[in-house]
């Protein structure tokens, strides 16, 4: 039985801190419930083999 994936509360708030957003700001409690209800689809990306994938390189040009 696979085990149900949830994004609680705290988590939530580390991954926002680390991400620059700061726990007061108004759009976060939006943003949580958003994503707590996505979290659980990215279950599949477990199962998707990358072995002989290269990363991409991406370049960014300076804007002038």
């Amino acid at each position: 039985m696979e085990k149900d994936i949830r994004l609680d509360r705290e988590t939530f708030l580390c991954m926002a801190k680390a991400l620059g957003l700061e726990a007061k700001e108004s759009h976060l409690e939006e943003l949580y419930a958003y994503t707590k209800n996505v979290f659980p689809s990215f279950k599949v990306t477990e199962g998707i083999d990358v072995t002989d994938v290269e990363p991409m390189v991406t370049f960014v040009l300076p804007k002038e």
